[in-house]
C-alpha cells in the first residue's frame, strides 16, 4: 500500500470510530515518513502542515476520486479503439449546461435544448483511423457525420459530402480529455492544429484557440447519457 493510501485507511477507519484529529497523533511520524511531498500537490502539502493529517487526508481522498474517474474515462476511449466499437452520448455546453450538441433542417450545427439536442455515436477512432481521435455520427441520420466547413460545424452524408477528398479529416477530431475542466472534454480539429470545437452565438464551429475564460467555456463539452 502507498502512503497516501495508508493515509487514506487511517482517517477513514478513525472517523469510523469516532476519533478525532488529537487521536491521530501517534500516526503522525508515520504519515511524515511514508509521504513524499514531491509526490503531492504543494496545497495538499501545505494544509497537511497547516491543518493537520485529516484536512489533508479529505482533500487526497478528493484527489483519489478524480483520478479515478479520468482513468475510467481513458479506459473507455481505449477500449472503443480497441474494439472498433461506439457509443451513443449527448455532448452538453460547460456554460449552458440546458445546451447539448444539435443541428437544424439545414444540418447547420448549433447547441440547442429540449427537442433540438440530438444524440451522436462517438465513433472512435475517427474516419482517418488516427489514435486518440472521434468522429461524430448522428444517431437519427446514419452515415452523416459533423464535420466542418469553412470554419463551421455542419452535418454532411459521408458518400455525398462536399470536398469529399478532405472529408474524413474535416469530421475527424483529436480527443481533449479534461483540457480545461474536470470531466469536460475538447475537441480538436485534426487538419487544423490549435483550432477546436466551440460556440459562438449558440453556433458550433472551429476557432483558433484563444488564452481567455470564455473561450474555455464555450470549447468544452461534457459527454452524457442524456442532457438534462
Amino acid at each position: 500500500m502507498t502512503g497516501v493510501g495508508l493515509l487514506v485507511v487511517l482517517t477513514i477507519a478513525s472517523i469510523a470510530n469516532g476519533f478525532t484529529t488529537s487521536d491521530l497523533s501517534p500516526f503522525d511520524g508515520i504519515a511524515a515518513s511514508v509521504i513524499n511531498p514531491d509526490s503531492i500537490d504543494s496545497t495538499i502539502d501545505s494544509k497537511l502542515r497547516e491543518d493537520g493529517i485529516l484536512e489533508a487526508a479529505k482533500q487526497l481522498s478528493l484527489l483519489l476520486k478524480v483520478q479515478q474517474k479520468q482513468t475510467a474515462d481513458l479506459k473507455m476511449i481505449i477500449d472503443q479503439q480497441s474494439c472498433g466499437c461506439n457509443v451513443k452520448r449527448y455532448q452538453r455546453s460547460q456554460n449552458y449546461p440546458l445546451y447539448s450538441w444539435g443541428f437544424n433542417q439545414n444540418g447547420e450545427g448549433y447547441i440547442m435544448k429540449e427537442f433540438g439536442y440530438r444524440q451522436f455515436r462517438l465513433v472512435s477512432p475517427g474516419l482517418t483511423g488516427q489514435n486518440n481521435t472521434v468522429s461524430f455520427e448522428s444517431v437519427d441520420y446514419p452515415d452523416y457525420y459533423l464535420r466542418h466547413f469553412g470554419f463551421q460545424l455542419f452535418l454532411e452524408n459521408v458518400q455525398s459530402p462536399r470536398n469529399p477528398q478532405i472529408f474524413d479529416k474535416d469530421a475527424t477530431f483529436h480527443i481533449r480529455q479534461n483540457k480545461w475542466f474536470p470531466y469536460f472534454n475538447a475537441y480538436e480539429s485534426v487538419n487544423f492544429p490549435n483550432r477546436f470545437i466551440r460556440h459562438s452565438g449558440f453556433r458550433l464551429r472551429i476557432d483558433p484557440y484563444r488564452n481567455t475564460n470564455l473561450y474555455k467555456k464555450d470549447a468544452s463539452f461534457q459527454t452524457v447519457l442524456r442532457p438534462e
